[in-house]
């Protein structure tokens, strides 16, 4: 699949390719029931080295398949549908650039502007 994007833009779309996200989430509902990839495989019949190329995205399954797999992981894989926003591309290529360090400042930042939001909210209740 060729993707023609700005590169601002291009690692944020990476989060919307839909065979990118099979492999996290088999690798996400793995890790959560706290199986290894061979213990996995033996619930689903299946080889280490299989389940290993679904989580390096080599092979795609299909959306039955990780379902399947979700399922063998003691988790349920649910969807639903709604209009495509892509309101965040913008903050997230932003704070991709920045270092650790400023990210943790402005995740600092957010939290004291909350935690005054919130004191206020509480004073005036009282």
């Amino acid at each position: 699949m060729t993707v023609a994007l700005p590169q601002s833009l291009l690692s944020t779309y990476l989060y919307y390719i839909d065979h990118m996200v099979s492999g996290d989430l088999i690798k996400e509902a793995r890790l959560r029931a706290g199986l290894t990839q061979a213990e996995l495989g033996e619930r689903l019949d299946k080889s280490q080295s299989v389940i290993a190329r679904w989580e390096r995205n080599d092979v795609s399954p299909s959306i039955e398949t990780v379902r399947e797999v979700v399922r063998a992981c003691g988790l349920e894989l649910t969807f639903f549908m709604s209009k495509f926003d892509d309101s965040n591309v913008t903050i997230i290529d932003h704070h991709l650039q920045m270092t650790s360090a400023e990210r943790f400042a402005d995740l600092l930042t957010r939290v004291r502007f909350h935690d005054r939001r919130a004191q206020r909210t509480t004073s005036h209740h009282d």
